[in-house]
């Protein structure tokens, strides 16, 4: 397991093929091993990279201050020591408000964007799931963060790769959990998200996404953001990474074919 010192962490990530470098940007309560069923389909036709992000999965450093736009130095740090200028930005969940926040830092280091299902991007988040008391019950009751894990992948079977997700999940630090809430809300970047027009970009939802209704967040990026594709599977709720990785994939591998040619 690849581990690179970015500033005031040492960054655990998955590396492998060759070619275009593709960045996989995992979700929120969650970690590189939620990418495993796309590096697995993926194989060496890109150079994937999959961080975790700071306080998540194996990832090691201080996660009790962090911002969205925090986590997006951190990885574009990652890349600087990588050697890569230019790449893919594939974001899940909180994962692609990070991969549009690089964009923003640094357009012309991003050939393209894939968003699924993207988080808010204009302080909007609903208020039980910003409810501080909540999040609160869960960093103290695992099980009920394990519940909440359900809704998030919510067609996943409860089988062993299931017990591997979750396993990575509850390694989020408690300390990033409790400052979650406060931090997205302040990441409030819709006004400014027609300036990537120029970057081609794909945004993708599960259908059955309840937990988050993603829907809202989906329809203000594309008003938002010119030139933006949409497309929803059908046979997925808020993580299809995980849920319906071939159809994901499938529509990820044509998104890149796009955008390098």
């Amino acid at each position: 397991m690849p581990t690179a010192q970015v500033g005031d962490l040492t960054m655990h990530y998955l590396e492998q093929g060759q070619g275009e470098p593709v960045v996989l940007i995992h979700g929120n309560t969650s970690s590189s091993v939620w990418w495993e069923p796309t590096l697995a389909r993926l194989g060496d036709e890109y150079h994937l990279i999959a961080p975790d992000l700071r306080g998540r999965g194996d990832t090691e450093g201080p996660s009790a201050d962090w911002t969205v736009e925090m986590l997006a130095r951190d990885v574009r740090g990652l890349l600087d020591l990588l050697g890569i200028d230019a790449a893919h930005l594939v974001g899940h969940s909180l994962g692609a408000n990070v991969a549009l926040q690089m964009a923003l830092d640094r357009p012309a280091a991003v050939k393209s964007l894939t968003l699924l299902n993207p988080g808010w991007v204009a302080g909007d988040m609903p208020a039980e799931l910003a409810d501080m008391e909540r999040i609160r019950q869960m960093v103290e009751n695992k099980d009920l963060l394990k519940m909440a894990l359900r809704g998030v992948a919510m067609l996943h079977p409860v089988d062993e790769a299931w017990q591997r997700l979750e396993a990575a999940s509850l390694k989020q630090r408690d300390e990033a959990s409790l400052r979650g809430p406060a931090a997205l809300q302040a990441w409030v970047v819709a006004d400014r998200l027609h300036e990537l027009a120029g970057i081609p970009t794909l945004v993708v939802r599960g259908a059955q996404d309840q937990y988050l209704s993603t829907q809202p967040v989906c329809q203000r990026i594309l008003d938002h953001l010119p030139g933006a594709r949409y497309v929803e599977i059908v046979a997925a709720s808020h993580s299809p990474n995980v849920e319906a990785p071939d159809e994901w994939v499938a529509l990820l591998r044509e998104h890149l074919e796009r955008a390098g040619a």
